[in-house]
């Protein structure tokens, strides 16, 4: 009877081992991998950070440009940038699984790398709370459930922690500025909005119909907000890479100067956060949002 026990045992975690891996990505597509991803290439510095953070940094073998964090990512071979890929490269890497920013890369080349019989599997995360479930899926894909899971749990564990100190603070009016020129900023479909409504911000253009609209300087005038933010990339600026820096004379608010009616202009609150932790949804996204709800808190303070 114990004999026969055991060889069932056995049986049933070879059955595991060699189980078909089956996950759904965000754009509503099933994958199903014989068995967890060996050789794998992320085209995001996003994605490359989840991997790592899921365990799974091993596995990656190709990565697109700046990805940059952890240090170790600084190492993997380049395959091109997120709007420009180097498919002969890829198609050299003999990878098992690419893992895709979901309407950040070029439609056009992921579509040729899919009908070469790659497996594809796209990720975008909209929501804070989408990053801790992409973790997970990186996980089952790349066969690091465990690590995935853990990381998933600290994430939110932290993010629950964040929430529960800013989410009930009095409203800010908040203008994100994305780039300037042409004059971009961001709807509330867009994970940096979600920040800033869970630091208590109200995005001044969080209804626009496009993800990152183009808006124009009288439109921000009218909007009035308390506060603008602006991701900046000098890491030599912020050293310690979390804070945010009031910097009301950065030419990146140059715009501004002549609108001194305005309150932002007026009490100072401009602001610069750091790109990489705002810019990328992935686990460092919680260091952004600390640095979004530290500026907001100062915006309060100046009303």
């Amino acid at each position: 009877m114990k004999r026969a026990l055991l060889l069932v045992l056995c049986a049933a975690r070879i059955g595991l081992a060699h189980a078909d891996v089956r996950v759904t990505d965000d754009a509503g597509h099933t994958l199903q991998l014989a068995r967890p991803a060996r050789r794998v290439i992320s085209l995001a510095p996003s994605v490359t950070e989840m991997i790592y953070e899921a365990g799974g940094g091993d596995r990656l073998i190709g990565t697109v440009e700046h990805s940059d964090y952890p240090p170790a990512a600084r190492q993997i071979p380049r395959v091109g940038s997120n709007q420009r890929l180097d498919l002969e490269r890829i198609v050299g890497l003999k990878p098992d699984l690419i893992l895709v920013w979901l309407h950040g890369n070029t439609s056009n080349e992921v579509t040729q790398l899919a009908s070469l019989g790659f497996p594809m599997f796209n990720l975008e995360s909209r929501r804070i709370e989408d990053v801790p479930d992409a973790l997970e899926r990186i996980g089952q894909l790349l066969g690091t459930p465990a690590a995935a899971r853990s990381a998933a749990q600290r994430f939110r564990a932290h993010y629950a922690e964040l929430r529960s100190r800013y989410e009930r603070r009095s409203p800010v009016a908040v203008f994100y500025q994305v780039a300037d020129p042409p004059l971009l900023t961001i709807s509330d479909t867009q994970i940096i909005s979600d920040v800033i409504r869970l630091c208590g911000g109200r995005n001044v253009f969080g209804k626009e119909p496009a993800l990152v609209p183009q808006v124009s300087t009288e439109s921000v005038v009218a909007a009035n907000p308390d506060v603008i933010l602006a991701a900046h990339i000098e890491e030599a600026k912020n050293a310690d890479g979390a804070k945010p820096e009031r910097a009301p004379s950065d030419a990146s608010f140059a715009r501004w100067a002549a609108f001194s009616a305005m309150r932002a202009v007026r009490t100072g609150q401009m602001w610069l956060v750091p790109a990489d932790t705002i810019s990328r949804p992935g686990p460092r996204i919680l260091d952004g949002m600390a640095a979004v709800c530290t500026a907001l808190d100062e915006a309060r303070k100046a009303r």
